[in-house]
């Protein structure tokens, strides 16, 4: 941020704007990721393994089980990683909002 921004209050505030808004897609966007992520893992192998439980030998729900966790734990870190993302956006955003309103705090 230069000198001339950290001046002009209305810079700030089109800056804080901006910011908001790019906070709010992204949340938007993760609040729609999360629940494909979560259906299309935790949905389709179990509805499988009970279409299948009759014509399945009892070893094969190992298999499943493990790949439910092994799976949930890979959403788990995406999971973890977008809303990292998310919050790191959020705290932009309110810090460039607290810039503006102390900007404008000074000039009046």
């Amino acid at each position: 941020m230069s000198q001339d921004t950290a001046d002009d209050p209305e810079a700030l505030r089109r800056q804080a704007d901006a910011l908001q808004a790019r906070a709010e897609a992204a949340a938007l966007s993760y609040q729609r990721a999360t629940w494909v992520r979560f259906v299309g893992v935790f949905f389709p192998i179990p509805f499988v393994v009970v279409l299948l439980r009759l014509d399945v030998d009892a070893w094969t729900y190992y298999v499943w089980g493990a790949l439910i966790l092994g799976i949930g734990g890979v959403l788990y870190v995406v999971d973890t990683k977008a809303s990292g993302r998310v919050d790191r956006l959020e705290k932009e955003a309110a810090h460039a909002r607290a810039a503006w309103q102390a900007a404008e705090a000074r000039e009046g």
